[in-house]
């Protein structure tokens, strides 16, 4: 195991104590490779979960090839959510208590049990595992010095950008198959500023990306 895997723990938890600014001017402070980002993520939130706060699910950031464009990143990238970080609709967030923040439009997903980690997953055991599906806005938070000079796997083992979560109080147990068709817009002050539908703009097709995020988010 590489030995800097511990400071690099500590330095992230010391971040999250406080501003939870973060730079990349100490190479002994950067990941290896995303297989050390995710070890390094998940030693993060076992550290966390000792306090009163726990985990409670995952976020999957970079699944559009728009977004990967954007990002210069080739795949899906996965975080960690915990409970004290995720809202119900309605609720008022403190703007300076984030660095650079920005929201994004979700499909969430809620499972009736765990996925157990496959090598080849079974579509099936997947379907039957949703419980049911809902909007929600994830919270984007661009802590880092410069983002475009951090590595992929720096961005991982600090949940990739992940501040957050507000959950939609709808629930929808549509198919898997109709997910792709979904159509979702983002309103500031009954000001429309986005939106997405039908499976052209989603760039994935649902099945697939079900696969994705079961490899990547269960380790």
């Amino acid at each position: 195991m590489n030995n800097n895997i511990d400071s690099i723990v500590k330095s992230l938890l010391k971040a999250r104590s406080t501003n939870h600014y973060i730079s990349n001017d100490n190479i002994d402070l950067i990941p290896n490779n995303i297989k050390d980002a995710y070890l390094i993520q998940n030693k993060v939130h076992v550290e966390l979960d000792k306090t009163k706060d726990k985990t409670i699910g995952r976020k999957i950031g970079c699944t559009t090839e728009v977004m990967q464009s954007y990002l210069g990143i080739e795949h899906p990238c996965a975080g960690t959510l915990r409970e004290k970080n995720c809202y119900n609709s309605g609720v008022y967030l403190n703007f300076d208590n984030f660095n650079r923040v920005g929201v994004e439009c979700e499909l969430a997903v809620k499972l009736s049990n765990n996925l157990i980690f496959n090598t080849e997953p079974n579509i099936y055991d997947i379907h039957n595992s949703i419980e049911y599906f809902f909007p929600a806005i994830e919270i984007v938070d661009d802590r880092y010095s410069n983002w475009k000079n951090f590595s992929v796997s720096h961005l991982i083992a600090d949940d990739f950008f992940n501040a957050g979560c507000v959950l939609g109080l709808d629930r929808y147990q549509e198919k898997f198959e109709d997910i792709g068709i979904t159509e979702g817009s983002m309103y500031i002050n009954n000001n429309k500023i986005g939106s997405y539908g039908d499976i052209t703009c989603f760039s994935f097709d649902p099945v697939k990306i079900k696969l994705v995020q079961v490899e990547v988010i269960i380790y």
